[in-house]
């Protein structure tokens, strides 16, 4: 397994628990997936610096976490299905981290 680090845009129009049991949800998909979630950080409703679907805030949330490799692909198209999530961005975190 490898160390990813995942940053989920969410939609601004969901309640703060609603976010969190989305957060939760996602959570649960990595790990059914054979992830290993070590720290999620809630970054909270920020303003974005152009709109993404005609919105001009959202909810930032930051994963980190150990993953199979062979899964990531699934991963993904889980996260594309979720309308909720309007943008995500997956990047392998370095060996040495």
């Amino acid at each position: 397994m490898r160390s990813y680090e995942l940053m989920c845009l969410i939609r601004p129009e969901l309640t703060e628990e609603e976010m969190q049991g989305l957060s939760q949800e996602i959570q649960n998909d990595m790990q059914n997936l054979g992830g290993e979630v070590k720290n999620v950080d809630l970054w909270g409703k920020r303003g974005l610096a152009y709109p993404i679907k005609k919105r001009k805030e959202g909810y930032y949330v930051v994963y980190n976490f150990l993953f199979p490799t062979n899964q990531l692909k699934e991963l993904e198209r889980r996260l594309k299905l979720r309308e909720d999530v309007l943008r995500y961005l997956l990047i392998l975190k370095d060996k040495g981290e």
